[in-house]
């Protein structure tokens, strides 16, 4: 961590350097915000830690403590009243958490450029990739914002750009490379993330169109507990060489060269850990209300077909109100379904005629033979927060020395969220129930149910730039336990 923040103030230098021959001061312009707070709770609730990056340790009760600065992009024009071509950017936040469970963290530390509609960045950001409300929802499938950020490299389109028609059809995406670093059970692997998405219809349209995919994989690396397993590993080692890449890349089974020495579990399904999800959404305008419909459709190991005739995926239907005046700003309703796995399609797609030609193969979402610490980065689901870690269930259900990331990931979730304003104060609520199966490798005669709510009423002190936050969150069923939490915060701005 030090390492790497020490080659951050060394990239922030040199740019200091050349932004003064341009007349521009690197450390103008710059957010600053500093909060504190803390957390009363014997096991700390559900929503309280969820999509927090991982901030949020699970025992309690904790002070934490955060200190951030941020420059964005140069939105100033030129003397030909256009947007300066290049610009750049920095982000730095430190957080600290004092308890039962103490940690330093550094959940932000990057630089990023602009050129035009591209965009470099280098270091820890927070994320959301996929087609999900960012503001209320219960987080994207694939990559939520649940877990700590991972170091990246990343070249992309950040936002939709027009490539037809004026704003006919926009696109945006990136390109990254990522590591994983040491884990439990795996040391030194990496992550390869691309995604793509598209829009249709202008902005000023009362409908639009949205549509993309997104592909990441867990390559390379070394696993002890795999050492001696000459299936899964060659003495503990996962491939990683120029071909494995290309099938990292570009996963469409290329012909292994003949003197290549794999092992049999590479060479029988595929080098890394492949998943993602298939997103399509449509956001339509009225004088009332934009209403916003989103599905993600998750996919592993090329069995994309037959879960996109099923029924598993993440739902979002978003209210954002346009009348300021009224109490509710907006609400979201949520539902997420992850029984089926490739396992099992609808009425339908067998109607139409669709052969299930992976049956009985299932897809395990956030798990995987080889990467035993799964879909996950530092404990934390890189994917959806309600799909919950082994480590977060309850004693009775978890399993303490199998190398295992969940064995809850055959679930059926509602969610509903809103926020609004009452008077001077501000509200958030969030209510989510799960019904769980278990797993297909470790089923439960029946369904556990968890429930889980959280209200958040704040109160900005708009002269002083202050904001007080207050946060009460309950839990009750058989996954995640009964618990009970309060937390205050607060957070300062300049």
């Amino acid at each position: 961590m030090i390492k790497n923040f020490l080659t951050l103030l060394s990239i922030l230098f040199f740019l200091n350097s050349y932004t003064n021959a341009q007349n521009q001061k690197i450390l103008s312009d710059i957010k600053y915000q500093v909060g504190t707070g803390t957390y009363l709770s014997g096991k700390t609730p559900f929503w309280m830690r969820a999509n927090k990056y991982g901030l949020i340790p699970i025992e309690g009760p904790f002070v934490a403590l955060q200190a951030s600065a941020h420059k964005e992009y140069d939105s100033t024009k030129n003397d030909l009243k256009k947007i300066r071509k290049f610009s750049f950017g920095y982000g730095v936040q430190l957080a600290v958490n004092a308890g039962k469970q103490s940690q330093i963290f550094l959940p932000e530390a990057y630089v990023k450029f602009r050129f035009k509609s591209f965009e470099f960045y280098t270091g820890r950001r927070k994320e959301i990739v996929g087609l999900v409300d960012t503001t209320l929802g219960a987080g994207s499938f694939i990559w939520s914002g649940n877990a700590l950020p991972m170091p990246k490299v990343q070249i992309a389109i950040p936002n939709y750009t027009s490539i037809i028609g004026h704003g006919l059809i926009s696109i945006k995406g990136a390109y990254v490379h990522g590591w994983f670093g040491n884990q439990h059970y795996t040391k030194g692997y990496y992550l390869h993330q691309k995604w793509i998405y598209g829009k249709i219809g202008r902005d000023s349209w009362n409908v639009n169109f949205y549509g993309g995919i997104n592909h990441q994989v867990q390559w390379g690396g070394y696993s002890e507990i795999f050492k001696d397993n000459t299936f899964y590993t060659r003495d503990g080692f996962f491939s990683a060489d120029p071909f494995v890449y290309l099938n990292i890349v570009l996963p469409f089974g290329w012909k292994i060269p003949p003197n290549a020495r794999y092992n049999g579990y590479e060479t029988l399904n595929r080098f890394g850990n492949h998943l993602g999800s298939v997103d399509l959404g449509v956001l339509i305008k009225t004088s009332l209300a934009d209403i916003s419909f989103y599905r993600q459709t998750p996919y592993e190991d090329g069995q994309m077909p037959e879960v996109f005739l099923s029924m598993d995926g993440n739902y979002s239907l978003s209210f954002d109100f346009k009348n300021e005046k009224q109490q509710l700003y907006k609400i979201n309703f949520g539902y997420i379904d992850s029984r089926r796995q490739g396992k099992g399609i609808t009425k339908f797609a067998k109607w139409i005629g669709k052969k299930e030609t992976h049956y009985g193969e299932r897809q395990d979402y956030f798990n995987h033979g080889q990467y035993r610490d799964g879909w996950a980065y530092l404990d934390n689901s890189i994917g959806n927060a309600l799909i919950l870690p082994n480590i977060d269930l309850v004693k009775k259900i978890k399993l303490n020395e199998y190398p295992v990331f969940t064995v809850d990931n055959r679930i059926q979730a509602y969610y509903i969220a809103l926020m609004g304003k009452a008077g001077k104060y501000n509200y958030e609520i969030k209510s989510s129930l799960v019904s769980s199966l278990g797993s297909f490798s470790f089923r439960r005669d029946k369904n556990d149910e968890q429930f889980s709510s959280l209200i958040s009423v704040s109160y900005p002190i708009i002269k002083q730039n202050v904001n007080l936050k207050f946060n009460l969150a309950l839990d009750q069923g058989q996954l995640y336990g009964k618990n009970i939490g309060i937390s205050f915060f607060i957070i300062k701005k300049w």
